[in-house]
Order: C-alpha cells, then sequence, then structure tokens
C-alpha cells in the first residue's frame, strides 16, 4: 500500500509463487520516499525464511508501529510520512 504497487510481478501464477518463495521482489524508491523503518517492516514482513520473519507480537512492536499501538489496539495512526500518506 505505502508504494501503491504490488511487490511480486510475473507473468503467471507459477511464476509468481516461485518470486514469493524467493522473496525475490522489488520496491523501487524512486516514485515514492518511504521511512526507513516502513521499508524495513516491509523487507521484515517479506522475509522467506519463516524463523527470520516477524512474528505478529513483533510487528506490533516494530518501530513503525511500536507508537500507534497502544493497549493491546491502534489508537492513532499518524506513523506516516507525508511521502507515505
Amino acid at each position: 500500500m505505502l508504494y501503491g504497487t504490488v511487490p511480486f510481478k510475473a507473468n503467471n501464477m507459477s511464476e509468481l509463487h516461485q518470486l514469493i518463495l524467493k522473496a525475490n521482489y522489488n520496491l523501487k524508491d524512486d516514485k515514492v520516499e518511504i521511512s526507513d523503518n516502513a521499508k524495513n517492516l516491509i523487507k521484515s514482513l517479506l522475509e522467506p525464511d519463516l524463523s527470520k520473519r516477524l512474528s505478529i507480537n513483533e510487528v506490533k512492536k516494530h518501530p513503525w508501529l511500536a507508537d500507534a499501538y497502544k493497549d493491546g489496539y491502534f489508537k492513532d495512526l499518524e506513523i506516516f510520512t507525508e511521502a507515505e500518506k
């Protein structure tokens, strides 16, 4: 959503599955300015190694979301930079 496009692009479903399994994606920063914390979260969520991928609790504690997640739910979604909005 931050980039306005999907990270994986392929010509068919088989090719798409292979790209996803290998985490072979491209997030182009030339069209939008994304914060380093947002980039890190995306990279962490797309990590193909399950042992390295963030859990939901780690996602909630991630710097990009930590300030927005209080008392078990999202209170304030002012986590986006102007460019990300």
